[in-house]
């Protein structure tokens, strides 16, 4: 895995940046795990929010670990929920539990496992969650099953009734390997529907960055968990432009494709 440690953050008490040979990968607030500090988790965050409102229970299926930042924030802001985490590097999860440990309260089950062979483990067993969060990274790198329709629609096909997938897009300017995400969910289930946030400036194509892409099976999707769903929540995307980080743009629809396809 490379040189993996932590960073003290200068702009509160609690706060610790997981770096991997000096690239930040994570960020964690121990003392407040509801302060997300990173952008893209902001967002995802507001996902989840909008999922499930605060109090409220939820099973989450995160793949990739990191300093468990996620997986923190929704404990703290949903107690009693069920969240299993997986992770391929059992060195980090080590420096993750030796320097900013989890409480066996909490109700986080962390297991060193590939992703693939999770998702495709929890699909043979008819495991059911309300979200499942993908954040496959090192650096930069994403694995090649990432991208695969078979694993995302696998994703897909572990959600229960109205669940969502959440994945974080690490993008070049020109939006490739959004575009990639997108086509892949689109042939996993075509019936399924799309949405995607981020930076203005990611998402014209203009800057290299990060997207979140949220994927719905659509009513009677392929890959949807019966009873199947029934696409993206209402008022998902305005809850996602008016939230922040500022700038956001939203695409979902008509204004989506046209953003990863152009005019057909």
């Amino acid at each position: 895995m490379g040189r993996i440690e932590f960073e003290a953050d200068i702009f509160s008490a609690g706060g610790l940046t997981l770096l991997v040979d000096g690239s930040a990968q994570s960020h964690v607030d121990l003392a407040d795990p509801t302060r997300l500090f990173f952008e893209y988790v902001r967002r995802i965050g507001h996902v989840i929010d909008h999922h499930a409102g605060p109090g409220r229970p939820v099973d989450v299926l995160h793949l990739g670990g990191g300093a468990l930042t996620l997986p923190r924030y929704v404990a703290a802001t949903r107690p009693g929920s069920r969240q299993t985490v997986v992770d391929v590097d059992a060195e980090l999860v080590e420096v993750v539990r030796a320097r900013a440990p989890w409480s066996a309260a909490s109700g986080i089950e962390v297991r060193v496992a590939d992703a693939e062979d999770a998702v495709a483990g929890a699909a043979a067993a008819r495991e059911r969650y309300d979200l499942v969060i993908v954040d496959l990274y090192t650096r930069l790198a994403a694995p090649a099953f990432a991208d695969d329709p078979r694993f995302l629609g696998d994703c897909l096909g572990l959600l229960g009734p109205g669940g969502l997938v959440a994945v974080n897009i690490a993008d070049a300017a020109g939006l490739a390997r959004l575009r990639t995400a997108a086509r892949a969910f689109a042939r996993a289930a075509p019936g399924c529907e799309l949405l995607a946030v981020g930076d203005t400036a990611v998402l014209d194509g203009s800057e290299e960055g990060n997207t979140v892409l949220v994927a719905a099976p659509g009513a009677g999707a392929p890959g949807a968990a019966a009873p199947r769903g029934s696409g993206l929540p209402p008022g998902l995307g305005e809850r996602l432009a008016g939230a922040g980080p500022f700038p956001a743009t939203v695409l979902e629809g008509a204004r989506l494709d046209f953003a990863l396809w152009g005019a057909c």
